[in-house]
C-alpha cells in the first residue's frame, strides 16, 4: 500500500525534475533579467573589457523596433563585442546540449557572429585546435553555420540562407560535446530541420569539444557599422523536449 506521504514526496521530486530541466532559460516576454543568459562580455577594443553599459555599448532590457520586449545588444561603429557568455565553466565533455535562440538584427555586416560555440582551452595549448568549432555568422547577406574542425583545415560552411534586417529568426542547435570526430551538430530553423550542404544530411560529425567549448550570444566582429541585436529568447537544455516547440517542432 502506498501512503499519501510517499505520493507527496514523489510529486515533489517530479516537480523538481521539471523545473530543473533547462540550464539557461531567458525569455524577454516575461521581463526576465538579461543576466539570466550568463556573463556579459562588452569590448570596445580587443582585450579591453568594459565593465557596465555605456550609451555606445550595452546589453539591456529594452523594446525592439516594433515595441516588443527584448534583450537589446548594441554597439557603435568600431566597437567589437556585445555578447553574453552562457554556462561559463559548466559544459561537460560527452553531454549533448540543445540550444534555442530567437533574435533579430538591425544590420547585417559581413563577418559578424551572432552565436559562438567558443573554445577556451585547446586553442591556447598550441595543439592547432579551432578557437570556435561552431559559429552563426553573417556573410554576403546570408546567415551561415560555420564549422572549424582544426585551424589547419580552415572553416567550412555547413549551411546558409538569406538574412534580412529587422526580421525575427528562430534557431536551434543540438551539439554533442565530444572531440576526435566523435561529436556532432544538428540545426533547426523556425522549428524545421536543416540539411547541411557538406553532408547532404541533417547531421555533421566532428570535433565539437576540443577542450572546453561554451555558447555565446550577441554580436562580435563585423564592426564596420552600428549594430543592434534584439534577443527574445535563449534556452539551453540537455534534451530536445526541454526546448519550446517553436525551436524544434
Amino acid at each position: 500500500m502506498v501512503h499519501f506521504s510517499q505520493l507527496a514526496v514523489s510529486a515533489l521530486l517530479c516537480a523538481g525534475y521539471a523545473t530543473a530541466a533547462l540550464l539557461v532559460d531567458y525569455n524577454a516576454t516575461r521581463s526576465d533579467d538579461v543576466a539570466k543568459m550568463g556573463l556579459a562580455n562588452l569590448e570596445a577594443a580587443r582585450d579591453k573589457p568594459q565593465h557596465g553599459n555605456t550609451a555606445d555599448l550595452y546589453i539591456k532590457a529594452d523594446n525592439d523596433w516594433k515595441g516588443a520586449k527584448s534583450a537589446h545588444f548594441h554597439r557603435k561603429q568600431g566597437d567589437i563585442r556585445a555578447e553574453y557568455h552562457a554556462l561559463r565553466g559548466n559544459t561537460q565533455e560527452g553531454k549533448t546540449y540543445f540550444i534555442g535562440y530567437q533574435f533579430a538584427l538591425g544590420s547585417t555586416p559581413d563577418n559578424m557572429m551572432v552565436f559562438q560555440w567558443k573554445e577556451y582551452i585547446a586553442n591556447t595549448q598550441g595543439k592547432g585546435q579551432a578557437s570556435i568549432p561552431l559559429r552563426l555568422i553573417v556573410k554576403n547577406k546570408t546567415l551561415q553555420l560555420n564549422y572549424d574542425p582544426m585551424l589547419s583545415e580552415g572553416r567550412q560552411t555547413l549551411w546558409s540562407a538569406p538574412i534580412k534586417p529587422k526580421t525575427v529568426y528562430t534557431v536551434a542547435l543540438e551539439i554533442l560535446a565530444k572531440d576526435a570526430g566523435q561529436g556532432h551538430v544538428r540545426m533547426w530553423l523556425d522549428g524545421k530541420p536543416v540539411t547541411f550542404d557538406t553532408t547532404k544530411s541533417t547531421l555533421l560529425q566532428g570535433n565539437m569539444f576540443p577542450g572546453r567549448s561554451e555558447p555565446k550570444f550577441g554580436i562580435y566582429n563585423g564592426e564596420a557599422v552600428v549594430t543592434d541585436n534584439w534577443v527574445y529568447q535563449v534556452q539551453i537544455g540537455e534534451a530536445k523536449k526541454d526546448l519550446d516547440s517553436k525551436f524544434i517542432s
